[in-house]
């Protein structure tokens, strides 16, 4: 049997559309009966494109179907769960307590600072990996610090297996893939080039997996909010970190306003007054009575206290 048929684009199209595949229990049945809803040389022509794909993928990466054990249980109560995925790593992962972190690429330094403190506070218990989506900005933050504490990860992808999107992380996609601790995975198995569509689908698998989703930052119109609303949807709980020293959260803000839990931080900024004086002063005098308050770090973030 070829399992990557599920994966098929045209193939999982049809899946979707009729509901088919919730009429079956196993995969077996499944293969057996598809034949007879295509003509038959439509179905040659995906399956021998499917079996050319297995001939040729990487022998270390595993396919698990919907119906195999191995697949997460949490994603089966979605709407639209995923027929089959391509996996490279340590499939036990899915066992594990799994949150989810995830934000804007173009995150501010405050939002990446309370990523990694988040990271460390959940970090206390063992038993639990993080889940996001591989981009830059707050997911990459999120994979560095759960690597530097010891934490395993599972990189969910909007691309195929053996594509390294975006090039930035190109150092991060080698660590994980060297680490048979971490865990990459994906439901696009042919080639799939990134699109626009394809990383709504990676979100709903993010926010999917997860008992808990943690928007770091996000504006108004982002991937972060297609992964709030699905996680709304798949009814996982949402928690918003807002920060006035943020570039742009207003659509984290709005998911607070919508009923997502604050992520509070206690922030204590100090108030420095600077007294305006006529005579000359020199450089370190100047940089000694500066209004930017000397509590904040040379990376822009400030002590939080998160209350989770």
């Amino acid at each position: 049997m070829v399992v990557s048929i599920l994966g098929h684009p045209r193939i999982s199209s049809f899946l979707r559309r009729t509901k088919l595949w919730r009429q079956f229990t196993n995969f077996s049945d499944l293969y057996l009966a598809l034949p007879h809803y295509f003509e038959e040389e439509f179905w040659n022509q995906c399956l021998a494109e499917c079996i050319q794909w297995e001939k040729l993928k990487d022998p270390h990466w595993n396919l698990v179907s919907f119906y195999d054990l191995e697949y997460p249980k949490p994603l089966k109560e979605i709407y639209d769960p995923p027929f089959v995925f391509a996996c490279l790593g340590n499939l036990q992962l899915f066992q594990f307590q799994l949150v989810a972190i995830v934000g804007t690429r173009k995150s501010s330094p405050v939002s990446l600072s309370a990523t990694r403190k988040l990271v460390e506070l959940l970090s206390i218990n063992k038993d639990f990996a993080v889940v996001s989506g591989m981009a830059l900005g707050i997911d990459r933050e999120a994979f560095l610090s759960a690597l530097e504490f010891g934490i395993p990860v599972i990189g969910v992808l909007g691309t195929t297996l053996g594509m390294e999107y975006p090039p930035g992380n190109r150092d991060l996609y080698k660590r994980i893939k060297e680490d048979p601790n971490q865990l990459l995975i994906t439901e696009f198995l042919l080639k799939t080039e990134p699109a626009k569509w394809t990383f709504p689908k990676r979100n709903r698998v993010i926010s999917g997996l997860a008992d808990k989703v943690y928007i770091m930052e996000s504006g108004r119109k982002s991937g972060t909010i297609s992964t709030a609303y699905s996680a709304m949807e798949q009814n996982r709980e949402i928690f918003v970190f807002d920060h006035p020293k943020q570039f742009d959260n207003e659509g984290g803000r709005l998911l607070v306003r919508q009923g997502a839990q604050r992520l509070f931080g206690e922030k204590k900024i100090p108030t420095e007054k600077m007294v305006l004086e006529s005579k000359e002063i020199s450089y370190e005098e100047w940089r000694n009575k500066r209004t930017i308050p000397s509590g904040k770090r040379r990376d822009g973030g400030w002590d939080l206290n998160f209350t989770l």
